[in-house]
């Protein structure tokens, strides 16, 4: 299990015990059946927000969430469940991909916990509320990527992106502040780049050792889980990356002390502390989002970062090659960069 799934599964089991006796049973299921503790994190995010929703609602009488007993889920109508696609809709201002996998999400608790049977032959849950309630993904792949034109970074504004990281960051009248970033600094610059000039994601990022990488010739290593087994992956990245890698590496003992048994990559050490540990997947997100509204780009995060490369690449590489640089198995995760990258020309 990689680093990032340890941790995912720490907070994982911690927002189990918030949760109805039915919801731990599917996650256990789950994770039985090889689904990923991280995969089991985003169920759980989804869960929580529905029954925080539905709770005080439907039953005011009770106190905590993980009181629920699976005999009230019958008590949930397809009423409440239109209800709560217009709360995602309207309160919190959710992207349709977004909403649509936190439905889907619902829609395999309630299967699975509809299709289980007790000693007596009748299924425990009577229905399935969320089975006769279709959400379809857009079939219109360029209304797809018109949605995230916007939101990246073009191949004109990266340097300046870039450059703007390394010298027109600037704390004003909080030394405390330009002390971090100048610490930092380096380590960041070669972060945003790496994701820039490669396509990974956040968790590769997070689980990077030092041996994963190679500057000589340009690559690194990356695990991802697929089909329920863990597939290795050599990612190509370009000479910017490989030139602040090589300026991180320098200072990553000074600046960080890790102990001598530390193998990550990319290291943080919060105030106070004496040794550098591995960066956490919300430092990354908080630092992009940071760079991102001084830039004057604040719709950037780390995704957008990643969707960046997609483009970029899209534009010079077919589609085979793409699959192996992104580590993607299917076209269809493809097919936006493949638009948009036309589109853009």
């Amino acid at each position: 299990m990689k680093v990032q799934e340890r941790r995912d599964l720490e907070v994982l089991l911690v927002l189990l015990k918030e949760m109805p006796l039915p919801v731990k049973v599917f996650i256990e299921h789950k994770l039985d059946d090889m689904l990923s503790p991280s995969s089991g994190l985003e169920y759980v995010r989804d869960f929580r927000i529905f029954f925080n929703w539905i709770t005080p609602k439907l039953w005011p009488q009770v106190e905590s969430t993980c009181d629920l007993t699976l005999e009230k889920f019958n008590d949930i109508n397809q009423e409440h469940v239109e209800h709560f696609v217009q709360h995602l809709t309207s309160s919190r201002n959710l992207q349709y991909s977004s909403m649509l996998r936190k439905f889907n999400s619902l829609r395999s608790l309630f299967g699975f916990l509809h299709q289980e049977f007790d000693n007596s032959g009748f299924p425990v849950l009577r229905r399935n509320v969320f089975a006769t309630f279709i959400m379809e993904r857009p079939k219109n792949h360029v209304e797809i990527a018109r949605q995230i034109q916007n939101k990246i970074l073009h191949v004109n504004e990266i340097p300046s992106f870039v450059k703007f990281i390394q010298e027109g960051v600037t704390e004003q009248n909080n030394v405390q502040a330009q002390w971090f970033h100048n610490l930092n600094r380096d380590r960041d610059v070669s972060i945003i780049t790496l994701l820039l000039e490669s396509g990974i994601i956040v968790s590769d990022i997070v689980n990077l050792d030092l041996g994963d990488i190679d500057l000589k010739d340009g690559y690194l290593i990356v695990t991802r889980q697929q089909a329920k087994v863990q597939m290795s992956h050599r990612i190509m990245f370009g000479e910017n990356a490989k030139h602040y890698l090589h300026e991180y590496l320098k200072i990553r003992t000074n600046n960080y002390a890790p102990q001598e048994s530390e193998q990550a990559l990319f290291l943080a050490k919060p105030n106070g502390e004496t040794h550098g540990k591995r960066i956490s997947k919300r430092t990354i997100q908080a630092m992009v989002k940071k760079y991102a509204v001084k830039f004057g780009a604040s719709e950037v995060t780390v995704r957008q970062l990643t969707h960046s490369f997609g483009v970029q690449y899209a534009g010079t590489n077919n589609v085979r090659n793409m699959k192996q640089q992104l580590a993607q198995r299917n076209i269809e995760s493809l097919e936006k960069y493949l638009i948009l990258s036309s589109l853009i020309d």
